[in-house]
């Protein structure tokens, strides 16, 4: 294994493919389907306890998908 910076293009065999896109889109499902249960718990259920539980795993979600995508971001 090779030190340093690494030279080749990403996905290139000097340099992999990061999994952080695949991270990517698993967060962004997550965020969704945090926001649809939220949306359903006020409407369908008219749980409060469950939907501020659901929004709460919601605004982390959004955490995530910005944290991921700033990674991502300064790998690139």
């Amino acid at each position: 294994m090779r030190r340093g910076r690494l030279k080749g293009p990403l996905g290139s065999h000097e340099r992999p493919a990061s999994p952080l896109g695949f991270r990517v889109v698993l967060a962004v499902f997550g965020m969704v389907v945090l926001f649809a249960g939220t949306v359903l718990a006020i409407v369908w259920a008219h749980s409060v306890p469950l939907a501020v539980v659901l929004a709460a795993g919601f605004v982390a979600a959004c955490l995530n998908v910005y944290w991921v995508g700033q990674r991502l971001r300064h790998e690139r």
